[in-house]
């Protein structure tokens, strides 16, 4: 199966359960090639959601959203990631802020072990997320009031 139909599948899976969690208004959006998902959570307050989904493996991302970032208990934006692997599909709600710092520090790491360069190509942006880094996250739709 194809990427489109992965990330198709983790859309409509997120979708579904943000329904199903009492999420209003939901609408998807997309810009440029980018689709995300915005809701209203039951007590009002919006959201935005980019999904990340896998039938095998780890979640595929680039380095190019990771940046240094500060904890924010007020976020609105999430990335859930998907795991089609199970019936029904597991999720993982992580915070804009917590991943796109995660990111960050995870190849910031990678770098130094490898003298401050990739490995094998340093043009390279690609970013694997493992299921350990995310595991905590593990159906934490509270976060979104869900």
């Amino acid at each position: 199966m194809s990427n489109f139909n992965t990330a198709e599948c983790g859309i409509q899976a997120t979708t579904k359960m943000i329904k199903r969690l009492g999420g209003k208004d939901l609408r998807l959006h997309k810009e440029g090639n980018k689709r995300f998902i915005t809701f209203a959570s039951p007590s009002g307050k919006q959201f935005k959601v980019t999904t990340r989904a896998k039938k095998s493996g780890t979640w595929q991302t680039m380095t190019t959203y990771g940046k240094p970032c500060l904890e924010n208990h007020l976020e609105n934006e999430y990335w859930v990631f998907v795991d089609l692997e199970f019936d029904p599909p597991k999720f993982y709600p992580v915070p804009l802020w917590w991943i796109s710092n995660n990111i960050y520090e995870v190849h910031q790491e990678y770098l130094e072990r490898f003298g401050g360069h990739r490995k094998l190509n340093d043009n390279s942006i690609h970013h694997a997320v493992q299921l350990k880094r995310i595991k905590s996250w593990e159906g934490k739709w509270k976060n979104m009031d869900l």
